[in-house]
């Protein structure tokens, strides 16, 4: 009995050692948390509904059947370096007023709007999404693993700022 108590008072004072390191060490990470720096990449029950997150295969199916849209929410100067082929550039940064109606208006209905950024720590994707899916659009999907999980799996690609 007498060891068991022993035990648990070292587990707990173990794991309350780890709790105290780990916030102590994070403290800038948590305080950015706090600021509400990372809103944007949450998706909630209330804020996501019509938004599927598609995995590359499925990405990949919707490219070669040519069912999806395309969205790049990165930077026209990463769209630029290389993105996936006849995807539409609109930089998250850049969705204030009538930029995002008119974006909106040139994208082909009929079709599933994937939408991809740089990679599964690049939030833009999701909050474009979120963005897309209150201008009315159905058929929002993003794809989570976007362009580096792309050009890993030799997908095609472009380079160059084409946006017919």
């Amino acid at each position: 009995m007498i060891l068991t108590k022993r035990f648990i008072a070292e587990a707990g004072l173990i794991a309350g050692l780890s709790v105290v390191l780990g916030l102590a060490l994070h403290v800038p990470v948590i305080r950015r948390f706090l600021a509400g720096e990372f809103a944007q990449g949450f998706i909630s029950g209330e804020t996501g509904p019509g938004i599927i997150l598609i995995t590359l295969a499925e990405a990949e199916d919707l490219f070669a059947g040519g069912q999806g849209a395309f969205v790049d929410a990165r930077s026209r100067k990463d769209f630029s370096a290389g993105h996936i082929p006849a995807a539409k550039n609109l930089p998250f940064e850049q969705t204030k007023g009538e930029a995002l109606k008119e974006f909106t208006a040139g994208i082909p209905s009929g079709k599933a709007f994937v939408i991809y950024c740089s990679g599964k720590d690049c939030p833009a994707g999701l909050a474009l999404a979120v963005l897309l899916r209150d201008q009315g659009l159905d058929e929002v999907r993003v794809f989570m693993g976007g362009w580096d999980e792309w050009i890993a799996a030799g997908l095609p690609a472009e380079r160059g700022n084409d946006q017919e």
